[in-house]
């Protein structure tokens, strides 16, 4: 009999991907929870869910009791909990408490695993990177403190009530598909402009440090948590690569082959910006996974995705 996944919030971009990565496994029965857009295609077993009511979590446990769940339903943009700071910790958090509660009461074998992210470390020196599990959390705006409470209620949850939790703290990941961050920024101006031999590029602060991972690695690496991660502890999925976001600019002009001229715009400033954001990834190494893609494949990926 195949094992049963289910995936929260699995119309996002993370979501999609890691869907559509187990589907090809053909080991498992897949089942996914959408918010908003219903989600299509090959091994479509997706159900309409709002993590915020439990009566909707509940239900889906209590039919499906899955082996395996993947927590990815969040709100997941800082400058969104800047707009709509209730939304994003009653999601995040909120929303969290439902799916332990209902896991708990009517699935208690269940593995979880749970997208945390970097943002709830806050900022560094240049001088303390990279970060790893055991650093100190101080996020710096309201999307990294709805998620740092998660990742607090993921182990509370373990060791009061012994469930079965494991955390992965996702640093920024990217690739085709995702919409809402510096590549698809870059991208969408490119478009605009795609008939130009010279292409203007409005740009925020390129000098920020970042730790970019491709969005199939990202995916390999919660697959591997699902067999081997251990409960009650928290693994750092991130490349462990320092890069500046003027590096992106780099690549781009390579591969257009065209002229880009850069004007900052003090409109795409972020008012709460980490400067320097970089993972150690060794403990998750340790269960046999390393990242096999870069940043120049990321930045192929979104130039020529349709």
């Amino acid at each position: 009999m195949k094992k049963k996944i289910l995936i929260t919030g699995a119309e996002g971009f993370i979501g999609r991907k890691l869907r559509k990565f187990l589907i090809a496994k053909k080991n498992y029965k897949v089942f996914s929870t959408y918010y908003k857009k219903k989600i299509t295609g090959l091994g479509n077993n997706s159900i309409k869910c709002d993590v915020r009511k439990i009566d909707d979590i509940k239900k889906i446990i209590k039919k499906i009791r899955p082996h395996y769940i993947f927590h990815l339903a969040a709100k997941s943009h800082p400058t969104y909990s800047f707009k709509f700071p209730l939304d994003t910790l009653n999601t995040n958090i909120i929303g969290t408490a439902n799916l332990f509660e209902s896991v708990k009461n009517y699935s208690s074998k269940t593995k979880i695993i749970v997208a945390c992210s970097s943002a709830e470390f806050g900022s560094f020196s240049k001088e303390e990177l990279p970060i790893d599990e055991k650093f100190k959390k101080n996020p710096e705006h309201l999307y990294g403190l709805s998620k740092l409470v998660q990742d607090l209620l993921s182990l509370q949850y373990f060791k009061m009530f012994k469930m079965n939790i494991c955390r992965a703290i996702i640093f920024n990941t990217s690739g085709s598909g995702k919409n809402f961050d510096v590549f698809q920024d870059f991208k969408s101006q490119i478009i605009k402009q795609k008939k130009n031999k010279t292409i203007l590029l409005k740009v925020g602060n390129i000098n920020n440090l970042r730790d970019f991972s491709h969005v199939d690695d990202t995916v390999t690496a919660l697959y591997l948590l699902m067999q081997r991660g251990k409960s009650g502890e928290s693994y750092i999925i991130s490349s462990n690569k320092l890069e500046k976001i003027s590096n992106i600019l780099k690549i781009i002009k390579k591969q257009l082959n065209k002229k880009i001229i850069i004007k900052k715009n003090k409109n795409l400033l972020r008012k709460y910006d980490e400067k320097f954001i970089q993972g150690n990834n060794n403990k998750i190494r340790k269960l046999g996974w390393s990242p096999k893609k870069n940043l120049r494949d990321i930045v192929k990926d979104i130039l020529n995705e349709k």
